[in-house]
């Protein structure tokens, strides 16, 4: 049996993952000098993965060495948030990009952004991102908050609840 060739050709689809990363309160934003996140200007850092990197524990790790790279930070563990498709190239032959946002809090480094992939980074206080940003993000700051242990919420951080108790004097 033959296919017609009248037939479109399938879609090729690729995978981009992303860092939403908190600290106490404010959320990592980046102006990338390419845009790979719909929207506007304001983006997350991350990374469209190569067909060269197959296997389970490969989405985690690539993200971790991004932020390193590209920002200069570590984080906790990652949490999916989000997820939405976007479509590029041509309209008879599409690409289709499922992006994935990964939550996660801060741990270390210092905010180095790479100007060869960044024109800016900034901490971006989240109660500032309630209007005016991408649904996207909107959304993935939601499902954050929601999976969020209580533990490691902003308004426990800094409290002196933690390992290392404030001594009152």
């Amino acid at each position: 049996m033959t296919i017609p060739p009248s037939l479109p050709p399938k879609p090729t689809y690729r995978l981009a993952v992303f860092a939403l990363v908190r600290q106490q309160g404010n959320v990592l934003l980046v102006r990338p000098h390419h845009l790979l996140l719909p929207g506007g200007p304001q983006s997350l850092p991350g990374h469209i993965m190569l067909d060269t990197e197959p296997g389970l524990g490969v989405v985690e790790t690539g993200l971790r060495r991004h932020l390193l790279s590209q920002v200069g930070i570590a984080v906790s563990d990652f949490r999916l948030v989000g997820s939405h498709i976007s479509r590029s190239g041509r309209p008879e032959h599409p690409t289709l990009r499922m992006n994935l946002i990964f939550g996660t809090e801060y741990c270390s480094g210092i905010l180095n952004p790479q100007p060869d992939m960044f024109k800016s980074a900034l901490w971006v206080p989240q109660a500032q991102l309630v209007d005016n940003v991408p649904e996207w993000l909107r959304s993935a700051l939601h499902e954050l908050e929601q999976v969020t242990s209580p533990s490691v919420t902003p308004a426990t951080e800094g409290s002196g609840l933690g390992l290392f108790r404030r001594r009152q004097t």
